[in-house]
């Protein structure tokens, strides 16, 4: 009887039956992570990045390699992620570790989602005001509610 293998990287579990028949049997056949060792690749040239993010703006963060002391400056700065990743390139950037954040922090360095704009399809202006739809009495409180009402021009849409 073969004993059954556990993939440390994505847990499923095999009959050693199965990597008998491949061309590389030190492999998952599921994930394809190395299942000889820890299971982790080897990484040993990567770093110590910090991801951290400031305490009175939410929108702004800061990727660095070397830590910020919070006991001194823990009133402006948090940190929101430690992790590993390949150092600077030669010109100084660190596109690696921030792709590489991206897989813990999808959201991370990502542009700011603006609201939508709402504006008179009329006239186009930005200057809208929700004005109180007004009781009927053939309707009732289905009537409740708001119209949009452009400033400029005075129409509801």
């Amino acid at each position: 009887m073969n004993r059954t293998i556990i993939c440390l990287k994505c847990k499923s579990t095999f009959d050693e039956s199965v990597l008998e028949n491949r061309d590389n049997p030190n492999i998952c056949p599921v994930c394809g992570a190395s299942l000889s060792g820890s299971g982790e690749e080897d990484h040993s040239d990567w770093i110590t990045w910090y991801y951290y993010g400031f305490k009175n703006d939410n929108s702004s963060q800061v990727l660095r390699d070397k830590p910020i002391d919070l006991d001194k400056r823990g009133d402006v700065y948090y940190l929101i992620k430690e992790f590993k990743a390949p150092p600077r390139d030669s010109e100084g950037k660190s596109d690696a570790a921030k792709a590489e954040l991206r897989k813990y922090v999808p959201d991370a360095f990502a542009a700011p989602k603006s609201a939508p704009k709402v504006q008179c399809p009329y006239c186009f202006s930005t200057q809208v005001q929700m004005v109180p739809k007004k009781f009927s009495l053939l309707t009732g409180i289905l009537t409740n509610g708001y119209n949009r009402v452009c400033v400029r021009c005075q129409r509801k849409f």
